[in-house]
């Protein structure tokens, strides 16, 4: 009942999901972490990520629906397009489990945005508790000094090869613990 009403949940969203029974949907809350001039992070949740992610057997498909809200822009973001991550020996694709491009409006109408956003893309990663995701120490030591704990996973916003935002996912229930 939970993969049929999260895939309708998907289907009314735009994105048409298969009903299989081995596919779940995960809701994500991601507030921005900025690293300061000195060096140390800070939580700013004026800026953040609404994304739902598909999985099937344990690994993300590479369906995302985001919902992005930033200063940079006049209204909530989205990416048009995203996939797994071609797995090419880079970095980025060691760091990131998902790729999303084609930023525009969540709502499909005009918007302006700030010029360094212009060819952005985001990265999205596995799960950062995984056995051997290279990003797990750095991230659970920013995540002990922000007092959040670790992060579930992170979701990252890059123009012109550099990291323009990063925030910390953490999965959201509903009060009976379900999605």
């Amino acid at each position: 009942m939970k993969t049929l009403l999260a895939s309708l949940l998907f289907i009314s969203g735009g994105l048409a999901m298969a009903s299989d029974p081995s596919m779940e949907i995960v809701t994500y809350r991601c507030d921005r972490v900025r690293t300061l001039d000195s060096g140390r992070h800070q939580r700013d949740a004026s800026e953040y990520v609404e994304m739902t992610l598909e999985h099937a057997q344990g690994q993300d498909t590479g369906l995302v629906k985001a919902r992005i809200h930033i200063a940079a822009a006049s209204k909530d973001m989205t990416f048009k397009e995203c996939a797994r991550t071609l797995k090419d020996g880079s970095n980025f694709s060691d760091w990131f489990a998902s790729e999303c491009r084609g930023l525009g409006s969540h709502d499909a109408t005009p918007y302006t945005i700030e010029p360094f956003l212009v060819g952005a893309y985001a990265g999205i990663s596995p799960l950062v508790s995984q056995d051997g995701y290279a990003m797990r120490e750095v991230l659970t030591k920013i995540g002990a000094s922000l007092g959040t704990g670790t992060p579930e996973r992170t979701f990252v916003i890059y123009a012109n090869r550099k990291p323009l935002y990063e925030f910390f996912c953490f999965e959201r229930k509903t009060a009976a613990g379900q999605q």
